[in-house]
């Protein structure tokens, strides 16, 4: 006898995982703000260790760049 899919075991529990709360759902810590000067003071500092990073690996990148291809000048 046949069943359907809806009547398998595994559909059951499928359904059952997507009624969860939160199932599927990323969570977006960075979306929400804590205002404390704490939670500020730490976010600023994340934010610039990470722009001291982006501009090293910024500079690493064009030397890369640079010994594959170097500058044109106009003058020479």
């Amino acid at each position: 006898m046949q069943t359907s899919y809806a009547d398998s075991a595994q559909a059951r529990e499928s359904d059952r995982r997507w009624d969860l709360p939160n199932f599927g759902r990323a969570k977006h810590i960075d979306l929400f703000h804590e205002y404390t000067a704490d939670d500020l003071a730490e976010r600023e500092a994340r934010r610039l260790k990470e722009r001291a990073s982006l501009k090293l690996r910024i500079s690493v990148a064009m030397g890369q760049m640079e010994l594959i291809c170097p500058p044109v000048r106009g003058d020479e």
